[in-house]
């Protein structure tokens, strides 16, 4: 098995018109921050990189990584992900801005020991109204089910979007883990509405590949709500399956209101 090497790239808002205006300048500096946020979905891309590059299609087939998000980037911030042996099987993850300061934090290991019940995780009609996000309609339960069909093109179009260059995406059409955790963030985003919101962890295992073309379908189910800081909170379980087939289980954090600047 390979060793990790740094990967270096050009962090990007990508989507500046996304409904969740965090990702837009204006509405991020009145929380007190410099700028839009990249989103945690393509940071967690990043520091997917050194982890497919060193273990390839097998990491993604059975390997867990868990990310969190401590303090902003901004767009176009040079990041570095980096992974480092710890004498045991798990790997630690981190994303330094150019500044030196570490932005994100986490763990991997090749093969996950997560434990993971996908019976819980069944199909679920959307509520035709969406209501506000609040402890009452985030309560533990499950989630209004999401689809998404995925072709080459789109595939393509993400991976150009991260600047992501890896031979098993476009060569083997190997759809980005990104993507799938993309799916997760939809998750809320069609299930209540939402002002500006923070995604701030995730704690993945991979349990097959996903490849284009395939339907991505995601489940969830509600674990908790909680304040912390003055902002309000919903963690949830997510289930991503590419044409039925599970592929990506998802521990799912964020801030659904958001009050006050977050690290």
């Amino acid at each position: 098995m390979s060793t990790p090497v740094d990967y270096t790239v050009i962090a990007r808002n990508i989507d500046p018109s996304s409904d969740n205006k965090i990702h837009d300048d204006a509405v991020a500096q009145q929380f007190g921050f410099s700028g839009a946020l990249v989103p945690g979905v393509e940071l967690f891309a990043y520091l997917t990189h050194p982890l497919v590059e060193a273990w390839g299609s097998e990491f993604l087939s059975g390997g867990g990584i868990d990310v969190r998000f401590r303090q902003p980037v901004y767009d176009g911030e040079e990041v570095v992900a980096s992974a480092r042996a710890t004498g045991g099987p798990a790997y630690e993850l981190a994303l330094t801005g150019p500044d030196g300061v570490v932005r994100s934090v986490g763990s991997a290991t090749p093969v996950s020991a997560r434990e993971v019940s996908l019976d819980e995780f069944v199909e679920t009609p959307l509520r035709e109204t969406l209501p506000p996000a609040s402890a009452d309609s985030l309560r533990p339960g499950p989630l209004g089910s999401i689809s998404e069909a995925v072709d080459s093109t789109v595939a393509q179009r993400y991976l150009d979007d991260i600047s992501e260059k890896l031979p098993l995406y476009a060569e083997d059409a190997v759809i980005h883990p990104g993507a799938l955790l993309r799916m997760v963030n939809a998750l809320l985003v069609r299930n209540v509405s939402l002002g500006p919101w923070i995604h701030t962890a995730s704690a993945c295992a991979f349990l097959g590949l996903a490849t284009a073309p395939s339907t991505l379908r995601a489940h969830g189910i509600v674990r908790e709500t909680f304040e912390r800081n003055g902002n309000d909170y919903v963690r949830y379980g997510a289930l991503v399956t590419s044409d039925d087939r599970p592929v990506m289980y998802v521990d799912h954090t964020a801030i659904y209101a958001v009050r006050g600047r977050s690290g």
